[in-house]
């Protein structure tokens, strides 16, 4: 053969060689990128997920609803009963970290029990109560309800902290037992029915009285949303 036939083929295999080589180098450099954009992705999913979240927004209606309760209940305080909020709140996620319910008297027994069956899991530590708020009072009818919320953080189960809103339902009614079937708003001297939950004067015998009828407001209600 000769020598020409020789180079040529021997050039055309080296040029061969040296496509197959830039093929391969950039086919690799593609997978690599992809394989660098798959793992910058999860690597931005998981820095989300254990970013610390906002703490929740609340619904306030304070100023439309506080007129309203302090007319059934003259002795209501706004600022008393934000604490006691507060410490519902608490109380919530710290039942979902012991595994058992810790409301005691200040809470209905119905809601005890449904509670039980419901708490909150993934909660670990780190419970801090940022804002409370009263969201809604419904007094139409001789059941007085009260609707808060609170913003509420704590670590989980992974350390991740979290964030969440609770809602919580209270229920104005004799503290002994807020779970019988209501005996009424009466006047402890005549046993008239006063007109609202926290008159102070009875319609009837026109009986003052020095302090509102004993009632007592139960947690009936908590839940996240």
């Amino acid at each position: 053969m000769d020598w020409w036939i020789i180079a040529l083929l021997a050039g055309g295999g080296l040029l061969a060689l040296f496509g197959g080589f830039l093929w391969i180098r950039r086919a690799t450099r593609g997978m690599r990128e992809r394989i660098g954009y798959i793992k910058d992705a999860i690597d931005e999913a998981i820095a989300a997920d254990k970013e610390p979240e906002k703490p929740r927004s609340l619904s306030s209606l304070e100023s439309v609803v506080l007129p309203k309760i302090l007319k059934d209940f003259p002795d209501f305080n706004a600022r008393v009963f934000a604490e006691r909020v507060r410490r519902d709140a608490r109380t919530y996620y710290e039942s979902g970290a012991a595994g058992k319910v810790l409301f005691t008297d200040d809470a209905t027994e119905t809601f005890k029990e449904e509670f039980e069956d419901h708490l909150p899991d993934s909660v670990k530590d780190g419970i801090a109560v940022h804002r409370v708020t009263i969201a809604a009072y419904d007094g139409s009818g001789r059941r007085k309800f009260l609707t808060c919320q609170a913003a509420v953080g704590f670590n989980d189960t992974t350390d991740i902290p979290r964030e969440r809103r609770l809602v919580l339902v209270y229920i104005a009614g004799y503290a002994d037992d807020p779970d019988s079937p209501i005996k009424g708003f009466n006047c402890p001297n005549c046993g008239g029915p006063l007109p609202a939950a926290g008159a102070r004067v009875c319609v009837y015998c026109g009986t003052a009285f020095s302090a509102p009828v004993s009632l007592g407001w139960m947690l009936s209600e908590a839940k996240e949303g």
